[in-house]
């Protein structure tokens, strides 16, 4: 199984042991099932929306920076790390440009 960028994962990791929790706890506090969270924290699968959700509430981190990091690790796996994601992800940034200073 190839291993997606671990960002995410790692950031999910260390907010849990932060709290000083296992997978189990974090499970019980998110609905989120044990086998799931481990794949989560290893970088194997990315959360959904309301999985993002759930995990922001229980951690009490900002949903957005979640989704955010999420949405940076799909484009990462669907595109890869090369030339023509980088000018993409570039003209993605001079198309929401103006957008953004609306």
């Amino acid at each position: 199984m190839k291993i997606l960028n671990p960002e995410l994962g790692q950031y999910l990791r260390e907010l849990r042991k932060d709290k000083g929790q296992t997978l189990h706890q974090v499970s019980v506090g998110t609905d989120i099932d044990s086998p799931l969270l481990s794949k989560l924290e290893r970088g194997e699968r990315l959360p959904t929306d309301e999985q993002i959700k759930k995990l922001a509430k229980y951690y009490k981190v900002v949903e957005t920076d979640l989704k955010i990091k999420a949405t940076a690790e799909r484009i990462i796996k669907e595109y890869g790390v090369n030339d023509t994601t980088y000018e993409a992800v570039n003209l993605v940034m001079e198309q929401i440009t103006p957008y953004i200073k609306k």
